[in-house]
């Protein structure tokens, strides 16, 4: 027995040992397994921090786990994380790892993982990075089957865990976001036929077509029992639950997958749908105190679509929604909304997407005894909109209060609306304007928003007037906080940008007081931040929000500015005046003038976001009396660039242009930055200037050290991160001192320099003093080259001189001496001599 037992023991703890050693083993195939496949199957870049395999955590299988499992496109998404998976699980049999019949994969999980789908206004999507079927023009099956991935998916469970999905389409203007989406599918997906059991949920989903928001923030989740025919692709629907928000409802039906197409009969069954479930698709009110709300009225709820889903081509499908005289009331408030009536319908009667009707008729309400109601109706909604809207109404914003939970938030104010359009949205573009009907107004009096930690906004009146030709805002003037801006404008296709994003034209005059353009920039701390020296991008975890403004591409505006003051930065503004022009992501400003740091500017130049990634400004300026101190105190990059302007006393004038990509909170990235410039000063003192104090010592002159400078003219270029300047004199007294170089990022100085000495300084027929100037601003290093004088001092005498002043020196000439021996000893002595001066 105790034999037995110790045998039994003793082959546990063999197989415990190959359980924890024979991963080991296998580790380096299974990776080597990983990246042979990925690349034979992708055109992209993949690779994974560690993968290891365990025998215990899905035991007779082995687990392969994938930890910061990365996939990025390449050519035009090269840039761009298709996926990013903190971790990735696969139970893989083991013995298939043996033999050429494939390997099988029974489950996998994803955890943490990001997805970021985009495709390009061409159609062009960066997911489509598998490599072209080699076999695919093979004719016979086994030449089809002899290249085939080895890979056999026997798959019972799949678990995603933690993701968030991004789907970016351009070219049809569609945008989702999902958040923290778990999903589990269960079922024998190696079999022809099985039952498979989903369960997914989103904790929110936000949807937008052509701009227009769908769904914000929806919460989102699902329960159903598939009949799965793999074999035929068709998958039918048994028990079910489906819940969006607060609307619980089954869905009956089947859907069949025949590439490309798709086959369905679906049906909504929302039997048990109230009014109080249809609110809960508006955001605000299901989001705040959405089970106290109480409701009255009757509700109905119908969707159904039957039929091929196939690029333009739609099943028929209907959604029809009805309301009739609902209300609803937040118990802790005094009143609430009621006469509510709603009757609306989308259909498509099956085909061709453009065969969408849309009908709204009415849409009403009564608020707080004042009635609000529209009526909208749209037929060929992506060819040629044809719709006909009326709105007629008015809203008192104040009472909104009364109705809604405001919190922190304080609004009042009346908004008048009666409008009414009806027509094709092609009699706009082709300038039809009398087969187009637009009128009315809508008017705003007396707004006033309060919110905590945001400046007061007050509109006083605004009036919106519409034509079919233009839509005319007359002047309005907001105040937000101490800023204050007045626009009259007039905007033309606004019907074209509202429905299809088309490109909106228009003037606008604007004129304001004060503008803190600070209080509107967005925080960048938690973004994708740029070094502005390296240019190199740090990328965080969390969602980038940026103080880049990114222009519009769809804005052909041109803009008239008269602003007394703005502020940016640390920048101050004063009398701007000048033109704008907004056109394809660019603003041009032409002849923009203003009064700022001590003196004036006027600029010529344009911002550019034509690459969102890369936005760029070049800029020429015209100065006039700049201050020295005020441009480095308001101006990070002359600081960078230029620290010696700290110190110096005095103005200067000129013209400097400029070219450079700018960084996540909107300032230049030094490294990309060219230019060049002329400047002036006329009247420029030196005094505290450490360079100018090194040079007063190396000469013996402290008297240097006080100078002022007059009509002194620097030229310049700005060039991979250095700014060169070409020789430029400094008149100081009646000395002059004439320097070229180049200063660096890191705050290096490089530069050489020659100063000419009156004859009241000179010694030894010295006339001017070689210097180089090295180190950095806050510690320069001033240098004589001592050769240089006293080579100087004996080219330039004459041969008897040079005699006279070897017997000064005590050197015994004679009559009979070698003149150049004389002159190379008298060198070497009054070398000796001059660095006994210094």
């Amino acid at each position: 027995m105790k034999k037995g037992l110790k045998i039994a023991a003793i082959t546990v703890g063999v197989i415990i040992i190959l359980m924890l050693l024979i991963p080991f083993a296998f580790q380096g195939k299974i990776a080597g397994i990983v990246k042979t496949e990925g690349n034979k199957m992708l055109n992209a870049q993949f690779d994974f921090k560690d993968l290891s395999i365990s025998l215990f955590r899905d035991f007779p299988q082995a687990s392969v786990i994938l930890e910061d499992f990365w996939l990025k496109g390449t050519g035009e998404f090269a840039n761009d994380t298709l996926v990013q998976a903190g971790k990735v699980t696969a139970a893989i049999n083991l013995f298939s790892l043996f033999g050429n019949s494939g390997y099988d994969i029974s489950k996998i999980s994803i955890e943490d993982t990001r997805l970021h789908a985009i495709v390009l206004p061409d159609g062009r999507a960066n997911w489509n990075i598998m490599k072209p079927d080699s076999t695919e023009n093979l004719n016979t099956p086994e030449e089809n089957t002899e290249d085939s991935s080895p890979f056999k998916v026997k798959l019972q469970r799949f678990v995603i865990k933690d993701m968030d999905l991004i789907y970016d389409d351009q070219q049809g203007k569609m945008y989702a976001n999902i958040r923290k989406f778990n999903a589990l599918c269960t079922g024998d997906l190696s079999s022809d036929h099985t039952t498979l059991k989903l369960e997914g949920a989103t904790e929110a989903l936000t949807y937008q077509m052509n701009g227009i928001p769908f769904l914000a923030n929806a919460k989102i989740s699902t329960k159903m029992d598939v009949d799965a025919d793999l074999a035929n692709n068709k998958y039918t629907l048994k028990e079910n639950t489906f819940q969006l928000n607060a609307i619980k409802a089954g869905i009956d039906g089947w859907v069949a997958l025949k590439d490309p197409a798709i086959d369905m009969d679906l049906k909504l069954n929302t039997n048990d749908i109230g009014f109080k479930e249809i609110l809960s698709l508006i955001p605000a009110i299901y989001a705040t105190e959405f089970s106290s709300l109480k409701t009255d009225g009757t509700a109905t709820l119908t969707a159904s679509a039957k039929g091929i889903l196939q690029g333009d081509t739609v099943p028929s499908f209907n959604i029809d929604m009805q309301v009739k005289n609902a209300m609803f009331r937040y118990p802790a408030l005094p009143t609430g909304v009621d006469q509510i009536n709603i009757n609306a319908n989308v259909q498509n009667p099956g085909g061709n997407i453009d065969l969408t009707t849309i009908n709204i008729n009415p849409f009403s309400f009564n608020l707080a005894g004042n009635p609000f109601k529209l009526i909208a109706d749209v037929k060929t909604p992506i060819s040629d909109p044809d719709f006909k809207a009326e709105a007629k109404g008015i809203l008192n914003l104040g009472m909104i209060k009364q109705v809604y939970p405001m919190d922190d938030m304080d609004l009042n104010g009346t908004i008048n609306a009666d409008m009414q359009m009806s027509g094709r949205l092609s009699y706009i573009e082709k300038e039809q304007y009398d087969n187009f009907k637009a009128s009315g107004t809508i008017n705003l009096t007396d707004m006033k928003l309060k919110i905590k930690d945001m400046p007061d906004v007050e509109i006083k009146k605004s009036l919106f007037t519409f034509t079919p030709q233009y839509l005319q805002l007359s002047e309005t003037t907001v105040n937000m906080g101490k800023n204050d801006i007045t626009a009259d404008s007039r905007f033309e296709n606004y019907i074209g940008y509202a429905l299809k994003g088309t490109t909106l034209k228009g003037n606008l005059n604007i004129h304001s007081n004060y503008f803190n353009l600070n209080d509107f920039m967005t925080a960048s701390t938690d973004s994708t931040a740029t070094d502005s020296t390296s240019g190199e991008a740090a990328v965080t975890d969390s969602i980038p929000t940026t103080g880049i403004f990114e222009v519009p591409h769809n804005l052909d505006l041109q803009m008239d500015a008269n602003l007394k003051q703005v502020l940016l930065d640390k920048m101050a503004f004063n009398n701007m005046n000048g033109k704008l022009i907004i056109k394809d992501g660019k603003v041009d400003m032409k002849n923009l003038s203003m009064n700022t740091m001590g003196g004036n500017a006027v600029m010529n130049g344009y911002y550019s976001t034509a690459n969102a990634k890369k936005p760029e400004v070049k800029a020429g300026f015209k100065l006039t009396d700049i201050s020295f101190s005020q441009a480095y105190k308001e101006l990070d990059m002359i600081q960078k660039l230029a620290p010696i302007f700290e110190n110096l006393k005095g103005n200067f004038s000129g013209g400097i242009n400029i070219l450079t990509d700018l960084d996540a909170t909107m300032s230049p990235v030094l490294n990309t930055l060219q230019g060049d410039g002329s400047l002036s000063v006329r009247d420029l003192s030196l005094s505290g200037v450490k360079s100018i104090d090194q040079i007063a010592d190396a000469i013996k002159q402290p008297s240097l050290k006080d100078m002022k400078v007059k009509d002194m003219k620097i030229d310049f270029t700005i060039k991979d991160g250095r700014v060169n300047t070409q020789p430029f004199d400094i008149k100081m007294g009646d000395y002059t001192l004439n320097l070229s170089g180049s200063t660096g990022l890191d705050q290096t100085i490089d530069y050489t320099g020659k100063i000419k000495l009156p004859a009241s300084a000179s010694f030894a027929k010295i006339s001017t003093v070689d210097l180089k100037i090295n180190g950095s601003f806050s510690s320069p290093k001033v240098s004589v080259d001592m050769k240089s004088m006293a080579n100087q001092a004996f080219e330039s005498a004459a041969e008897e001189a040079i005699g006279q002043l070897g017997k000064k020196l005590g050197l015994d000439g004679g009559s009979n001496a070698n003149k150049d021996s004389v002159k190379q000893k008298a060198t070497e002595k009054a070398l000796d001599l001059l660095k006994k001066l210094k």
